[in-house]
């Protein structure tokens, strides 16, 4: 479980739900710049292979009850869509894939001013 403090989360049915919200800058075929990580919680972000991104928590959670990542592009000729892939808890990583949707093959995404990867995980800080 996550050693830190966090708000309870109001009218959550679950005791113990965390909610995490973060984002980053796109950076074409390297590694996000650290500081584009905007939000808590995240200890690192990789691009693992073409368009797929590896996001490193700082804590261990022991259930993920819902993941969403969705893309922040700044043209609007850029088609492109995100979805979550793996995920271990135990490992603390989660991975973010981007898919061109004119071949629906992986894709990085240039760095531009406006091109983020945001992402929201809700999870379990509690074995109840």
């Amino acid at each position: 479980m996550a050693a830190r403090s966090f708000v309870q989360l109001l009218g959550a049915a679950d005791p113990g739900v965390v909610l995490l919200g973060f984002s980053f800058a796109t950076n074409g075929a390297s590694d996000p710049v650290a500081s584009t990580i905007t939000g808590r919680g995240v200890a690192s972000v990789v691009l693992a292979a073409t368009g797929v991104y590896t996001i490193t928590l700082q804590d261990v959670y022991p259930s993920l009850l819902s993941a969403t990542a969705s893309l922040q592009l700044a043209s609007a000729d850029d088609k492109v869509a995100a979805n979550i892939g793996a995920v271990d808890l135990n490992a603390k990583t989660i991975q973010v894939r981007l898919y061109d949707l004119s071949s629906a093959a992986l894709a990085n995404v240039a760095a531009a001013t406006g091109n983020r990867v945001n992402v929201t995980l809700v999870l379990k800080n509690s074995q109840v």
